[in-house]
């Protein structure tokens, strides 16, 4: 595997857990770089944008913190911009930003740090064109959650106690109050504001909800365009309903498995129904042409799924074979 560099997006909360991996991911042949690396006095924006220009893939961490960072949520945002493979790890139950929801993220509080390691891994080697390696058992272990530590500040004295709960009852006897003095008002705004949203859906948007199948949220794409009101909705819906992963050729030679339905072009505008035969990227939906075997992501000896004429899936990633093109899919049940 040639060298490849990683950037590593992050909370400064989560150095510790940060640092474990940086090392791991070295022992694993990559040049890994995260804000650590930056010398004192150098300009901190300028540095941030020329190492993510740098970057091969991207590694975010997703934490409490860090889904609430501007700083992180800017990074991700310009390495999107820059196209750049973005691998997002969930290293503790938190809120997935809706821009990065329809990433498939490695899950660390599931599969544990040792089997998220080894995904992450090879996640970034498909992502990089690079072979599928093995990943040494505890070559990643995270340090210990310091979150305890919050449990250890002092309690306050038996002195100042009592003044501590009659200030409490207090405050709860004023929200009271407050409460019930507004209880009509904020009623009366709920109420607006039910009517209001009502009122934003269109019965187009009604009947693609009610049918919740691929071809109504497509058709709703096709008829309102990227500029509609529901048009992230309509997508996040399709990914929604197809919830499995495996990888396929998408082509061999002059040979085509799959026809596009859903593209953007090369100045990233969408374009629809009409296939410009070029390869695919991440983020189109294609529409089976023949059977077309996936196999799984993470164990390629397993038996494979395959996707029926018309039966549409989105692609994750792309990796070129010689005259083969391979994708990444996230397809429906089938």
């Amino acid at each position: 595997m040639g060298t490849k560099k990683i950037f590593i997006s992050y909370s400064r909360r989560d150095t510790d857990y940060v640092k474990s991996l940086v090392e791991a991911l070295r022992k694993q042949g990559f040049e890994v770089w995260f804000d650590k690396n930056i010398r004192t006095g150098t300009d901190w924006d300028d540095t941030i944008e020329t190492e993510l220009k740098n970057a091969d893939a991207i590694v975010l961490i997703l934490s409490k913190t860090s889904v609430a960072s501007e700083n992180v949520k800017d990074e991700i945002s310009y390495a999107i911009g820059l196209d750049k493979p973005v691998n997002p790890i969930k290293i503790e139950e938190c809120e997935v930003p809706m821009r990065l929801a329809r990433k498939q993220f490695v899950d660390f509080t599931i599969l544990g740090p040792e089997a998220g390691f080894e995904r992450l891994v090879n996640d970034l080697n498909f992502s990089l064109n690079e072979a599928k390696t093995n990943v040494p058992k505890g070559t990643f272990t995270p340090p210990k959650s310091t979150e305890s530590t919050a449990n250890n500040t002092n309690k306050p004295s038996k002195k100042i106690a009592p003044y501590l709960i009659g200030g409490i009852v207090a405050l709860i006897l004023f929200i009271v109050f407050i409460v019930n003095c507004t209880s009509e008002t904020v009623e009366d705004s709920y109420q607006n504001e039910v009517e209001m949203l009502s009122q934003d859906i269109s019965p187009e948007w009604e009947k693609a909800i009610n049918a919740n199948t691929i071809n109504g949220y497509l058709g709703y794409i096709y008829d309102h365009g990227p500029n509609d009101i529901n048009y992230q909705s309509a997508q996040d819906s399709i990914d929604t309903l197809m919830p499995f992963l495996g990888m396929g050729m998408y082509s061999e030679g002059t040979d085509r498995y799959f026809v596009k339905n859903l593209y953007t072009d090369m100045n990233g505008d969408t374009v629809y129904q009409e296939d410009d035969n070029e390869i695919p990227k991440k983020g189109d939906i294609i529409t089976a042409l023949k059977p077309v075997a996936l196999y799984d992501t993470e164990n390629a000896d397993a038996e494979s799924v395959i996707l029926e004429p018309g039966e549409k899936a989105r692609v994750l990633s792309v990796r070129m074979d010689g005259e083969a093109v391979w994708v990444m899919l996230q397809y429906p049940e089938m």
